[in-house]
């Protein structure tokens, strides 16, 4: 499935993600949900300021929600000035003081607005956040063009990975190549100083190329492909556009940073790479330095700050830190660099001064609270541009039923507490000691999983083992984790360019072995070990036949046979029976078909079948027990999803009174006591919920 098309999905109900209930809330919640939805998903600030005005109004007594509402009228506001912002907040704090929390949040944004204030000067420019575009679904960004009239992007709704640029004042998109159903895609687009051309990526069955093209409809140019170089990204056009940064991939294993000329192609290799890649790199603008970040040395996901002269023979450390620090860019004046760090706790943006190539004192802040977002650049005057909201944050949560009705005993809790929002796929070991789950660590969202933790966590003592899994592996859109049946190891899903991977870590030396590697087969997201170890159960696309199959790989010979061929189009989700002899298959279409198979092949079983809103959410696992599948289903009247079960013989599912209020019940695992449940929900982000453009201005030091 394409995860981007799920943002648009999200958006009809993340403003109830994170409640849990059991009953019909009162009128002025109703209202109070309505209002954060107009908000967050539609990006109408005004229609949404006049629900929460409505509220404080009609429900004077409600002060609890009367300060919310008004609290978030600061939120709107501060989308379309600062000074409303500062009203609105205050508001907060003289009206509502029993109010605690309301209070302390106020208190925060007033001075975090007080402080921007300040940093942007006492000029007569404002500091401003302001939406370019909302609406958004399968663009993938490349950056903004110098005068701030364009941004550019690869297609993937409409198209198949064409280069395209937006026009900001009008709205109207514009496509520079013409992908067709070649299978061919453009990837990270880059204008050159003077705003007439763009470098980019372009993967085709020749592997990468580097090519540019023009504004003025001249025909694509390449200037550099090389059989051996099996990765291209490239990052900035220095700053007379005779030469562009980049990063090569080896297919021997090796990366580097390197300059490409623009005239004739030719490669000067700056630096080898040691491990992972950076995440961003810009030349100063007097073209003697390179900013780049980098991962930390050892096994730490974390990545510092440097600077590189780009005759590559000086390398300046400028900022070390036990944070997550990444860089965003130069200052146009180039004595300033901003990047942005996790140190406070926080995702926040940071400037520190540059001089000679050397920091100048400690780095300061900037802008608090960014949230996790997507940096797309700056233009010639200083205006940031991000991505913002649809993205998936997830948290783990744990329940206790009781293992004879499968009745929830204990009401679920949040089960990690460590970088809230960005850890999912929950697996508990088969011993039930230990939980393994995936965490993203990075401190901004850069859309490509480049920063995937996996972590094995001791029930009994809460301690945790971690393993970096995208510096161990290079592969992105890390999923899926499954324990071997001897607790062991664990394996795991994820893609590297067009090839997907099912790759096995043990878990003492978190030592990588692959064992599946498939290319142009759609997505591999769901996996399960059989019961002795030996072989591995998964589904995919066949690229031939275009139908989905499950597959058995024999991983010692690596001989694989097709257990079923599906015609649906949709992914199936697979779960083995505690006794090795079944398989659960659920397609995640939107007519839900639930099947038992036999592991030795044969007709599946339908079991239930009902019909389903939306596609590519769902989970089913096996009771401890083996008596039962665990599945969720939606319920579309009340917006929440319903955990049930099924007797493995038949029959109607029972309704186990597990309700999440918002966007499911993913990822499920059942603890070998039958007492415990863990599964993934998704969380709402800090900022706007619905996938958008936005852009900082007016906000940079003096």
């Amino acid at each position: 499935m394409n995860h981007k098309k799920q943002f648009i999905l999200v958006a009809f109900i993340v403003v109830l993600l994170t409640a849990f209930g059991f009953q019909d809330s009162p009128e002025y919640k109703i209202l109070f949900e309505k209002a954060k939805f107009t908000m967050e998903t539609k990006g109408d600030m005004n229609g949404a300021i006049k629900i929460f005005s409505d509220i404080i109004k009609k429900y004077p007594k409600e002060r609890e929600y009367a300060a919310k509402s008004q609290l978030y009228i600061g939120l709107c506001y501060e989308k379309l000035g600062v000074k409303e912002a500062q009203k609105a907040y205050q508001k907060v704090v003289n009206s509502y003081p029993e109010q605690t929390e309301a209070v302390k949040l106020a208190n925060e944004k007033l001075s975090l607005l007080l402080r921007a204030v300040t940093v942007a000067g006492k000029e007569n420019k404002e500091f401003k956040v302001r939406q370019v575009w909302a609406g958004l679904s399968d663009e993938e960004f490349g950056a903004p063009s110098p005068d701030g009239k364009y941004l550019s992007f690869v297609e993937w709704n409409a198209s198949n990975g064409d280069l395209s640029i937006y026009e900001i004042a009008t709205g109207k998109k514009s496509l520079l190549t013409n992908v067709g159903s070649s299978g061919e895609s453009a990837r990270y687009p880059r204008w050159s100083p003077d705003g007439k051309q763009i470098v980019y990526r372009w993967v085709n069955k020749n592997g990468d190329e580097l090519r540019i093209i023009g504004l003025d409809g001249s025909k694509p140019r390449i200037i550099y492909h090389n059989e051996e170089v099996s990765s291209i990204r490239p990052f900035d056009w220095s700053p007379d556009g005779k030469q562009i940064l980049a990063t090569f991939e080896i297919k021997d294993g090796t990366s580097q940073i390197v300059l490409v000329s623009t005239a004739d192609g030719s490669v000067r290799v700056l630096k080898p790479i040691e491990k992972g890649w950076p995440m961003n790199m810009n030349f100063s603008p007097d073209s003697r330095y390179i900013l780049y970040d980098f991962p930390k040395k050892g096994d730490s996901p974390e990545s510092d700050i440097s600077l590189l002269s780009t005759d590559g023979n000086r390398e300046i450390p400028l900022v070390e830190h036990p944070a997550d620090d990444y860089v965003l860019g130069w200052t146009p004046d180039g004595k300033n660099i901003l990047f942005t760090s996790n140190r406070t706790g926080n995702i926040d943006i940071w400037s520190i001064q540059v001089s000679d190539g050397k920091p100048q004192g400690a780095p300061k802040l900037v802008k608090q609270n960014m949230g996790q977002f997507r940096p797309i650049g700056f233009t010639r005057d200083g205006s940031f541009y991000y991505h913002d909201g649809g993205l998936n944050i997830f948290d783990v949560y744990t329940a206790t039923i009781d293992p004879i009705t499968s009745k929830i005993l204990v009401p679920p809790e949040k089960a990690v507490k460590r970088f809230e929002g960005h850890n999912q796929y929950p697996s508990y070991s088969p011993d039930g000691k230990k939980m393994v789950y995936i965490s993203s660590r990075s401190s901004v969202s850069m859309g490509d999983g480049k920063s995937a933790v996996l972590c094995i966590r001791s029930l009994e003592t809460g301690k945790e083992r971690e393993f970096p899994l995208n510096y161990l592996t290079k592969i992105s859109l890390i999923a899926s984790p499954r324990w071997s049946p001897d607790g062991r190891s664990i394996i795991f899903c994820g893609r590297k360019e067009n090839r997907w991977l099912i790759i096995r870590i043990d878990a003492q030396t978190g030592d990588i072995t692959p064992i599946v590697i498939r290319e142009n087969v759609g997505y591999i997201t769901s996996l399960d070990w059989s019961l002795d170890g030996k072989t591995v159960f998964y589904e995919c696309l066949n690229p031939k036949t275009k139908i989905r199959e499950i597959l058995v790989r024999d991983i010692e010979s690596g001989t694989e046979r097709v257990l079923l061929s599906s015609p649906v189009t949709e992914n199936i989700i697979i779960s083995l029976s505690p006794d090795g002899r079944s398989l659960a298959l659920l397609n995640l279409s939107q007519k839900r078909v639930l099947k038992v198979m036999s592991v030795a092949g044969g007709e599946p079983r339908e079991l239930f079948t009902w019909e389903q809103p939306y596609k590519n959410w769902g989970s089913i696992r096996w009771s401890a027990d083996g008596k039962y599948i665990l599945f969720s289903r939606h319920q579309l009247e009340k917006e929440a999803w319903n955990l049930y079960r099924i007797s493995v013989d038949g029959g109607e599912p029972q309704n186990l009174g597990l309700t999440v209020t918002g966007w499911g019940i993913r990822h499920l695992s059942v603890h070998p006591d039958g007492r415990h449940i863990a599964w993934s929900a998704m969380t709402l982000n800090s900022g706007s919920t619905d996938p958008s453009v936005w852009v900082m201005e007016n906000f940079l030091p003096k």
